[in-house]
């Protein structure tokens, strides 16, 4: 939000201080000022600012679980106000929050000003948020997230799930910008299978039957068993802003928390190996893997089975 002229209160602080009572004692509220024109609102400094004000912020709680406890806060979302430059910001904090954009901030009002820099305006737009975001995230997209279901294709891992010309990463950001409806997430053509002991003999046990999603290369991608997660990534509040964005992208998806560890055990079926197959690693780049599978986690972390 933006500053009112000098020796009022700020309209940011005003708006702040609504949204935290509205959202009650167990939620905290962060934001960061953007300009007080009309123009460009989400400049590369403020966008950091933001990310990492909430990385530090959860890192300090995500130390005090227990290693099967999901993370704390349990939820995160972006509530912003659309503008010509916000990719910058959602690119930021892509598939790690749920967003919520306050569209009618961005209009503008008789006089040529947009209405973001009223406070009645804000609150009665935060409102409208408040009642969008509970409707489709803790009605809809929580549940679904905290399933950890290998049937669930919001869980998929973004750069490593391929479709046609394409990977998961393109299908999540038309989610994330209105272009796709949550229930909806994946196109129309693709859909889990089921499989079997014969199918993922290194997986499944006998008798034992699971629904999953298998991308166009036939990688098939289970979640991990909710007793078998691992490899939890070290947690340092003092890190630089690409590794507090890699860390809650690693904990969050679409502002539901994951259990530390939680990834996908991608693989063949029937037992074959992978040789030479390419997967994307988000901290070691372009991987050749050859292995029985590889532990992918929710930030394209990739984990080659030894």
């Amino acid at each position: 939000m933006s500053r009112k002229a000098s020796r009022q209160k700020p309209v940011r602080s005003d708006t702040s201080e609504f949204f935290q009572t509205l959202a009650g004692t167990n939620a905290k509220v962060i934001s960061s000022p953007s300009p007080s024109y009309d123009g460009p609102l989400y400049r590369q400094r403020t966008v950091d600012t933001l990310l990492t004000a909430g990385a530090r912020f959860a890192i300090r709680r995500l130390k005090n679980r227990s290693a099967n406890q999901s993370a704390r806060p349990r939820r995160i979302a972006l509530f912003y106000v659309p503008a010509d430059d916000d990719q910058l910001l959602l690119a930021a904090f892509d598939f790690f929050v749920f967003p919520v954009p306050l569209r009618d901030l961005a209009k503008f009002d008789e006089a040529g000003r947009q209405v973001r820099q009223r406070r009645t305006a804000c609150e009665a737009a935060i409102r409208k948020g408040m009642e969008v975001y509970i409707r489709e995230f803790t009605g809809v997209v929580q549940q679904r997230i905290e399933s950890r279901k290998s049937s669930e294709p919001l869980l998929l891992p973004p750069l490593n799930f391929h479709l046609k010309e394409q990977r998961a990463k393109d299908t999540f950001r038309e989610l994330t910008r209105g272009a796709r409806a949550w229930e909806n997430a994946m196109p129309e053509w693709i859909n889990p299978e089921t499989f079997d002991r014969q199918r993922l003999p290194g997986f499944l046990g006998h008798q034992e039957t699971q629904v999953i999603y298998k991308d166009t290369r036939g990688v098939v991608f289970p979640c991990c068993r909710a007793t078998e997660p691992h490899g939890g990534q070290e947690l340092d509040h003092n890190a630089n802003v690409a590794v507090l964005r890699e860390l809650l992208q690693s904990t969050y998806r679409f502002g539901a928390s994951l259990p530390p560890g939680f990834h996908h055990d991608a693989q063949f079926e029937g037992g074959r190996h992978f040789k030479a197959t390419p997967f994307e690693c988000s901290r070691n780049g372009q991987l050749s893997v050859s292995a029985t599978h590889a532990n992918i986690y929710p930030n394209d972390y990739v984990r080659p089975a030894p």
